[in-house]
């Protein structure tokens, strides 16, 4: 589903806040002028009564003051103000001044019961937040269904532009035009193709439209018509002898001249390092001759070969440990074992255990999917110092020398990613120093980016161990082999900051050290 921007999302909300906030105001104020006249006309009837009787005694909300009293509010009147205004949760205090000759002789001061507008508030506040949800599930709904549209529309142009020569794009019966629309356009194209003399040309035209390599050839063994990918790819030829390099594919070709039906098959050309999924479709109206597709799979079947092989890793990887425990645990069941034997071969147990738990943690972390990856502000700089202080009893032990220059950087990140990010390059300058060698971590952060480095002064590594570090499984020499870890750490690391949008970069030199820099 298409989302709707959250600037927009966020501009909306302000504007509506603001226009119920104006309401609400201008609603109360409303409320308060009546109150204000309210009280003002009562000031009036009582001063006329007064006038006429001057005596009476007056209700206990009505006070009259002479004119010699000074406060607030009479001093507010002495400057040139009609009348003075107090207002509390819920009342409103009306002072105004009594004349006589002109001349001011007193006040009178009016206490009034203000109109409560907690209820008018409350609805006026309720029916505005109704408003805003309704209209944001139906904005919600309305996009999702906008979203899905739009996608299955793309994805039968995209079918139209994959298969325009097998029926296989041809769409359902769906009630939208738009989709009628392109139904019909595909067996236009249909007819088009699988039509004759004009036909052909209408074929040789449209095979130039698509981004992979096609050619036509006949029964003779020539190829008739190539587009322009196929040109850049291989050759401009009219012999299938081009592709003697590749022995089985040209007798693949030969073979449909005898068989001529409709195969896929996947081919690798050695010359090209790439993978071509190849789909041969007879055209017999056009003259006998075979049009040929040729997609380009080398990306996913790099993918592929790359996933086999790290399954066979992670299998002979687990098969180790899971030897090792199996032969101590028979041997446990042995009677005339000593108890140090028996403690030693169950230490043994316990450390392939961990070694095997290890290895399914750092497998799952590797193989994780990060769809969304979520984000939270955090203190990068306080998530380092706890790795530091977690790995400090290792530290000690080795009798490392521990350098900082750790600035407080704050980021939105995720939490999970950078942790690991940030503990196994520090395990790893931990693990991989002599013992009484120096390491050096630095956080800084330079035009809003996070800048992570980890410095050890080991053996370093050469250019083709550093082509290779962040290889799942790869170790670079035989020292390093002997460092206990899964092999899978430098591989989770450049995962996650690459997933985070980041970049991870190594400066070694042999005899040196080597110092790994993230950049987020």
């Amino acid at each position: 589903m298409k989302k709707i921007k959250r600037r927009n999302i966020i501009i909306i909300t302000i504007v509506y806040i603001v226009v119920n906030i104006a309401l609400l105001i201008a609603i109360n104020q409303h409320l308060l002028g009546n109150d204000t006249n309210r009280a003002l006309d009562a000031s009036n009837r009582v001063q006329l009564f007064l006038e006429k009787n001057p005596n009476a005694q007056l209700p206990s909300n009505y006070e009259v003051f002479k004119s010699n009293v000074k406060n607030d509010d009479t001093l507010k009147i002495a400057e040139g103000a009609p009348y003075s205004r107090q207002l509390s949760s819920g009342s409103i205090i009306l002072t105004s001044p009594i004349y006589e000759d002109g001349q001011i002789k007193g006040y009178l001061k009016v206490t009034q019961d203000r109109t409560q507008t907690f209820f008018i508030n409350s609805l006026i506040i309720f029916f505005a937040l109704l408003i805003y949800l309704t209209f944001g599930v139906i904005t919600v709904e309305r996009s999702r269904r906008n979203y899905v549209f739009t996608q299955n529309i793309i994805a039968k142009i995209k079918n139209i532009e994959r298969s325009p020569l097998t029926q296989s794009y041809l769409i359902g019966d769906d009630t939208d035009r738009i989709s009628v629309a392109l139904n019909h356009l595909g067996e236009t194209i249909q007819r088009q193709l699988l039509s004759h003399a004009e036909k052909k040309e209408n074929l040789y035209e449209f095979i130039e439209f698509f981004s992979f390599p096609i050619f036509v050839y006949n029964g003779k063994g020539s190829i008739r018509k190539t587009n322009a990918v196929f040109k850049n790819d291989f050759s401009d030829t009219q012999n299938l002898d081009i592709f003697s390099p590749y022995a089985e594919f040209l007798r693949f070709l030969v073979d449909k001249m005898l068989h001529p039906d409709i195969q896929e098959k996947v081919f690798y050309f050695e010359q090209l390092s790439a993978y071509y999924q190849v789909r041969i479709t007879p055209l017999p109206e056009l003259d006998n001759r075979f049009i040929v597709t040729m997609m380009d799979i080398t990306r996913y079947q790099k993918t592929l070969e790359a996933h086999n092989t790290f399954i066979a890793n992670v299998s002979h990887e687990l098969k180790t440990p899971l030897t090792s425990i199996k032969g101590f645990a028979e041997l446990l069941e042995n009677d005339n074992l000593s108890k140090e034997e028996r403690q030693n071969f169950a230490a043994i147990i316990n450390k392939e255990t961990n070694r095997l738990m290890n290895l399914v943690h750092d497998t799952l972390l590797l193989t994780k999917q990060n769809h969304r990856v979520e984000k939270k502000k955090l203190d990068a700089a306080l998530l380092i110092q706890g790795i530091l202080n977690f790995s400090m009893p290792q530290i000690q032990e080795r009798q490392l020398q521990l350098e900082t220059q750790i600035e407080p950087v704050k980021i939105k990140t995720n939490e999970p990613m950078i942790h690991s990010i940030f503990e196994n390059l520090i395990e790893n300058a931990i693990k991989y120093t002599q013992e009484g060698g120096k390491i050096f971590v630095s956080l800084t952060s330079v035009k809003g980016r996070l800048i992570f480095s980890v410095t050890d002064n080991g053996h370093g590594l050469t250019e083709i161990q550093k082509e290779r570090i962040f290889d799942r499984f790869y170790r670079a020499d035989e020292s390093r082999s002997q460092v206990p870890g899964t092999g899978l750490g430098l591989a989770i690391v450049q995962k996650n900051v690459t997933d985070l949008g980041g970049k991870v970069d190594v400066v070694s030199v042999i005899g040196k050290g080597t110092t790994f820099t993230v950049k987020l």
